[in-house]
């Protein structure tokens, strides 16, 4: 190979190099620049979140406020309900509760007088019966 032809292989093999470094800087470039634009819509919504749970938390405090003042004025209401029946010769009385049924089924059906009462709390728990003996 003579110099004229090394220089030409040379000079082609730069113009190729030149051609392919621009192509990457082009790619490149528009890289950057759809990152960044994606980058500025990504912190535009987050600042619209962080907005929106800024007005959630306002809106959580003023209802857990209310909250609070509502427990109150029903406390409040109650003592003025007892201080008014009170003033008026009402004896308090106290809340009437359920009472548990005490004792086991096998107790419970011993304990009863003969009766309907009686056969149908047997037809109810005919197995637990049976099965406790």
């Amino acid at each position: 190979m003579t110099i004229e032809e090394r220089a030409k292989a040379a000079e082609a093999s730069v113009l190729s190099l030149t051609a392919e470094r621009d192509d990457l800087r082009k790619t490149v470039e528009a890289s950057v620049v759809n990152v960044s634009a994606e980058l500025d819509a990504i912190k535009v919504e987050a600042s619209v979140k962080d907005a929106t749970i800024a007005t959630l938390t306002e809106a959580l405090k003023a209802v857990e406020a209310e909250a609070a003042a509502l427990k109150a004025s029903a406390q409040s209401a109650s003592a003025e309900a007892a201080n008014i029946l009170a003033a008026s010769g009402v004896e308090p009385v106290a809340a009437p509760v359920a009472s548990a049924a005490e004792g086991s089924i096998v107790e419970q059906y011993a304990a009863m007088p003969a009766g309907p009462e009686r056969r149908a709390f047997f037809k109810k728990h005919k197995a637990l019966l049976f099965s406790a003996k």
